[in-house]
């Protein structure tokens, strides 16, 4: 298995309603810090997505008002500060709001690394942030940057990855990066919409919409974004962040 099988692999299970298993709301109630998140790279045969906590059937409930954002002194808004001393997650929130001004607040922002399926305690040795928005009781978006594996090249491609329904589209643009758009269904019935962009260097930014929908034609209808939307969002190049202090360990591919 490679490295981007073991990826995938690893978003499909965590993606997918088990029997017995809790609900989604549950699980958020429960604590948004416990979500099981892995790191996404598309290498060669195509682009993995990043881990996304939604089950499929679960209705996704929107509730971003419980988070505040407020006009600063100059008038522009101060973003909510989920993860303190660092200035990572409100730029990250500033380009979704400017980029998806349609959209309500984050219900979370957080920093991880690729050894680690939960947030990590130090932003300062982040490999990848992960933003979450709820865009309405059926469609939930996930952003994500990502900072290259070292010694594991990531390529942006279209080999592999074809679903019926969801054509794959591949662009270069002339900065040397790559923007893939494509989709596939998680279980039976989470249609995830995905737009991942591998800069010149590895850095990935990348969104994951997922629609709960019965089909491709009614997942497409209800869902509120589109891919000029996410195109542009992953263009932003204030979607950045410092390499880590301590670079944790690549993490080993699955056999």
């Amino acid at each position: 298995m490679n490295v981007a099988e073991h990826y995938r692999s690893t978003l499909d299970e965590l993606t997918r309603d088990r029997p017995g298993g809790p609900a989604l709301s549950a699980v958020i109630a429960g604590g948004r810090r416990r979500r099981r998140v892995r790191r996404t790279a598309w290498v060669g045969a195509g682009v993995a997505a990043a881990a996304v906590a939604t089950v499929a059937g679960v209705s996704l409930a929107q509730d971003s008002s419980s988070v505040a954002v407020d006009p600063g002194p100059s008038g522009r808004p101060s973003y909510h500060d989920f993860v303190a001393g660092s200035e990572v997650d409100e730029t990250m929130q500033a380009a979704v709001a400017d980029r998806l001004p349609e959209l309500g607040a984050a219900t979370d922002v957080y920093p991880s690394d690729w050894n680690h399926t939960e947030p990590i305690a130090d932003f300062a040795d982040a490999t990848e942030w992960h933003a979450l928005y709820d865009v309405s009781g059926t469609e939930r978006l996930r952003v994500v940057m990502s900072e290259a594996i070292p010694g594991q090249p990531v390529e942006a491609g279209c080999d592999g990855i074809e679903q019926a329904d969801v054509p794959c589209r591949r662009d270069e643009l002339p900065d040397g990066s790559v923007v893939t758009r494509s989709g596939y269904l998680l279980g039976a019935s989470t249609y995830r919409f995905l737009t991942v962009r591998v800069a010149a260097d590895g850095f990935v930014t990348e969104t994951l919409d997922d629609v709960q929908a019965q089909s491709w034609p009614a997942a497409e209808a209800s869902r509120q974004l589109t891919d000029a939307q996410t195109t542009a969002l992953v263009q932003d190049p204030t979607l950045t962040f410092p390499a880590p202090v301590h670079t944790p360990p690549s993490p080993r591919p699955q056999a």
